[in-house]
């Protein structure tokens, strides 16, 4: 019985584990002092949890991803899973990773066609 007690909490020590290692530091990933803002054409949008994604590419023929909120607290702020879609092009401002790879944490994301803006951190956010 005491065998089985200590292999169940190895278990939920490990998936506790793996839950905190999935939700990251901002600060630890991203630059704040490397703002870039790139234009390009959505080729995925993953609508969800614990972060919100936008893939795009851009004139360089570049895959970006760009990182924002979790689709909760994008509902509550009115971006809908259905705003934006594969072709739309959009200018996206953000944060660079700061291992040099094409990511950005959203702090403005427009599509130009309409005008349509998403929800991105505020610039003094160290979320």
């Amino acid at each position: 019985m005491m065998r089985k007690l200590c292999v169940i909490s190895a278990l939920g020590v490990a998936g506790i584990a793996a839950t905190a290692q999935a939700h990251h530091s901002f600060v630890r990933e991203y630059d704040p002092q490397n703002v870039v803002t790139v234009e390009g054409t959505v080729t995925e949008v993953w609508y969800q949890n614990p972060h919100s994604r936008v893939y795009f590419e851009d004139a360089d023929k570049v895959l970006w991803e760009a990182e924002t909120y979790p689709r909760n607290i994008l509902d509550r702020r009115g971006w809908k899973h259905d705003d934006l879609k594969p072709g739309d092009v959009v200018v996206v401002t953000g944060r660079r990773a700061r291992n040099g790879s094409p990511r950005l944490q959203i702090l403005s994301i427009v599509r130009p066609s309409d005008g349509w803006e998403g929800v991105g951190f505020e610039a003094d956010s160290i979320d």
